[in-house]
């Protein structure tokens, strides 16, 4: 799988190490990126890609290297081994990780990788901080007390583990189409806020206690300015943060409000008011199924496809075709059973 990561966005293959140095401190910062088996060597192949936020590049590594980048104040950054192993360091923590396995490094800390093996290969995450802290200033619902510092080790085995990276893969999927929805300013915001948010939900940090906490249910009139909100843009790529930032509460204490009150979370809640416009649009006859899609904030077909045969029984098309028959009297509520007023 690793080979077919970034391939359209190749900066060099087979060169030398001076080559390879050259172009890895052109995609993140200079680094003090140090041969150790012998400077004569192969540096290896180096893929990357850019958004606003968020670099991301592919290495696979020649000979044995070291990869020093000193303090990097301005950023965290995500490791994940593809194959091989990569002994690593912040501060005084010592890690080999191992293919399955990924390190997370905080600004507070220094960091190095020191020593890729031979071979070895790993996607680096490079996310802005200032993009990090506002989210999750967003899901908390008030300013940060003190920096953010995440644990070392990230298990990609576990199940927050394989979400994040699920949610890696679908932007490098995207980042690798050429005429794909990625190239829109909003969609990749929508991404990047995925990307962190999610490794702010999946990976521990000194913040995960409170960001977890039960919470009481928000009063129904807060639950209320969230449902608002997506009813009147539903096409905005909303983030759960954004919601209760909106709603003047935690992330938490809206999730925990809009089960009680709707009877789904916030984000099933949205999915489910775009699949409506999308139908009305289809069983109008006045758009095609790839062009309402995009309108109302779907960016990958085949999973829209999917939400939409769970929530109506049909395909898109076939609502399309006119094949769907009447309305059938089984329209879905938007949250449960009840009446959608109730929040």
């Amino acid at each position: 799988m690793g080979r077919s990561l970034l391939a359209s966005h190749v900066l060099c293959r087979d060169s030398g190490f001076e080559d390879f140095r050259e172009r890895l401190n052109d995609l993140f910062y200079p680094a003090d990126v140090t041969p150790l088996s012998g400077s004569d060597g192969s540096g290896g192949e180096l893929r990357g890609t850019r958004t606003e936020h968020v670099t991301i590049g592919m290495m696979t590594f020649g000979q044995r290297t070291r990869v020093d980048p000193g303090r990097t104040p301005s950023h965290y950054h995500v490791n994940v081994v593809l194959r091989g192993s990569i002994e690593a360091a912040t501060g005084r923590q010592e890690m080999v990780a191992t293919a399955g396995e990924a390190m997370v490094f905080t600004p507070t800390q220094q960091h190095r990788l020191l020593s890729c093996g031979n071979d070895a290969r790993h996607l680096g995450i490079k996310i802005d901080r200032s993009l990090v802290e506002a989210e999750l200033q967003a899901l908390l619902g008030h300013p940060l007390q003190a920096p953010l510092e995440f644990a070392f080790g990230f298990d990609m085995t576990t199940a927050p583990g394989r979400s994040w990276r699920n949610t890696l893969d679908l932007l490098l999927a995207e980042s690798d189409s050429a005429d794909g929805l990625i190239g829109r300013h909003p969609v990749r915001q929508h991404f990047e806020r995925l990307l962190v948010s999610g490794l702010l939900l999946a990976q521990p940090h000194n913040y995960t206690e409170e960001l977890l906490r039960p919470q009481l249910p928000a009063y129904p009139r807060t639950v209320r300015k969230a449902v608002d909100l997506i009813d009147t843009h539903p096409e905005t790529p909303f983030t759960v943060g954004d919601l209760a930032q909106a709603a003047g509460v935690s992330a938490r204490r809206l999730q925990e409000g809009f089960r009680e009150h709707v009877g789904v979370t916030p984000m099933t809640y949205l999915r489910n008011v775009r699949l409506e416009r999308v139908r009305t649009e289809l069983l109008a006859g006045t758009t095609g199924v790839t062009e309402a899609a995009g309108r109302w904030g779907f960016t990958h077909l085949s999973r829209f496809s999917a939400a939409y045969r769970r929530r109506f029984g049909v395909v898109p098309s076939e609502t399309l075709a006119g094949s769907e028959g009447q309305d059938r009297g089984e329209r879905k509520d938007l949250g449960h059973g009840g009446e959608r007023t109730s929040a």
